[in-house]
């Protein structure tokens, strides 16, 4: 039998079979084992997308902790710059006995005492006793108080001195503190870029 002396609808039919046919073997030979790889490749992508997102997301919260690092160090830089060091305390301690002096007070007892180690700081406190009048006193605490490194007094006790004279009437009892920065023993790396 030969394909144009069957009817139109018989070849057709031939055409069409013959068209599914190879139509199955390309789905069945080139396009389905294509459609896998794109599949598994799609899969990929979606799962490095993913990837990116939580990476974009930490980049984020890195870029806020360095921020903060930086905000926080800048803090620090500005206290150390009010917290002397060791080696300006006995510039310091020299500087006080000239306040005194030059607010004229007499000093009684200048005492160092122990040093207290505190997380951060250090506390350098000193006992004084001194003896002058209320005014003197005033100038003392206002030039202590304008000094640039960071001071406290604490236990003011004011008291008469038994034996008053026109510029020595009152006897003043004091501790007052200055604070050392402490450097971290182990201090840990800084977030690098």
């Amino acid at each position: 039998m030969d394909f144009q002396s069957l009817p139109w609808y018989g070849q057709l039919l031939v055409f069409l079979v013959v068209g599914g046919i190879a139509i199955g073997i390309f789905y069945y030979i080139h396009y389905s084992p294509t459609q896998d790889t794109v599949n598994s490749i799609e899969t990929e992508i979606e799962n490095i997308e993913r990837e990116i997102k939580r990476a974009e997301q930490k980049e984020s919260k890195l870029r806020m902790i360095r921020e903060e690092l930086e905000t926080k160090q800048a803090v620090l830089e500005k206290l150390k710059a009010i917290l002397p060091e060791k080696e300006e305390i006995s510039a310091i301690l020299k500087r006080i006995q000239s306040i005194i002096t030059g607010a004229r007070l007499q000093i009684q007892k200048y005492d160092p005492l122990s040093l207290r180690p505190k997380p951060v700081y250090i506390e350098n406190p000193i006992a004084i006793v001194l003896d002058g009048n209320y005014h003197n006193l005033g100038i003392f605490f206002d030039q202590l108080s304008n000094l640039k490194k960071i001071f406290t007094v604490d236990s003011l006790n004011i008291s008469p001195l038994p034996r008053m004279s026109r510029g020595y009437s009152i006897r003043a009892t004091f501790t007052a503190t200055t604070y050392l920065y402490r450097e971290p023993k182990d201090k840990k790396k800084t977030i690098g870029p």
